[in-house]
């Protein structure tokens, strides 16, 4: 579902411009036709904006929009997806949500990203920061899920009405554990940390279908 920005916010709008385009479009009526994702942000103005791989899958199926579909299920499963996920995540790619959250749309970044936030959620559910191997290994899940998100806008904390997952299992991790992340800690001018609620169970999937999108 597309994200209609309030002409109050004002840093959101400014950050959407700078890192997200118009649609195209050639991209809107198969935007109707549910072949390509929704807008991911509306902006004040009724601009539809969309990240810059928005019509990507088309392009990587050779211009077919009939076969998006299909591209979308099979690249799905080959990056490790799970069978019982697939329809519901290719709904939520539809959607135009995950162009909010990943750098990337593609099928890889969000199996990618469920696994992530898996493997952080079950290391914070048995913290041992005094074992190399478990610091190693939640410093590993968190890098890599930070390169796959974006910073998003603070309109989608208020229209998920919860801290996203970079909140929760990023910043909040981060800050819980700094001497895992020494230079990340160092960088707080005042020296204080903000807090966020304890990683939480996954929201059901009549609010938020397969695995975790914010």
């Amino acid at each position: 579902m597309s994200a209609r920005l309030p002409e109050s916010a004002e840093r959101d709008i400014a950050y959407v411009k700078e890192s997200f385009r118009p649609m195209d479009e050639s991209s809107r009526s198969l935007v109707e036709r549910g072949i390509l994702p929704q807008a991911t942000y509306v902006l004040p103005d009724g601009t539809a904006m969309v990240p810059d791989d928005h019509a990507q899958l088309l392009h990587d199926a050779d211009g077919d929009p009939g076969a998006v579909a299909h591209s979308f299920r099979a690249r799905f499963m080959f990056a490790g997806g799970r069978a019982d996920e697939l329809d519901q995540e290719y709904e939520a790619w539809l959607s135009g949500e995950y162009g909010a959250c990943l750098h990337a749309t593609t099928p890889e970044a969000i199996v990618a990203k469920s696994g992530l936030i898996a493997a952080i959620e079950a290391l914070l559910a048995g913290p041992a920061p005094k074992r190399r191997w478990w610091c190693g290994a939640l410093r590993g899940a968190v890098d890599a899920l930070d390169s796959l998100e974006r910073q998003l806008a603070e309109y989608d904390r208020q229209r998920y009405g919860a801290p996203t997952s970079r909140d929760r299992l990023i910043t909040a991790t981060r800050e819980r554990f700094p001497e895992i992340w020494p230079r990340h800690a160092a960088s707080r001018p005042d020296g204080t940390a903000t807090r966020f609620p304890s990683p939480r169970p996954r929201e059901p999937t009549s609010t938020l279908p397969a695995g975790d999108r914010r």
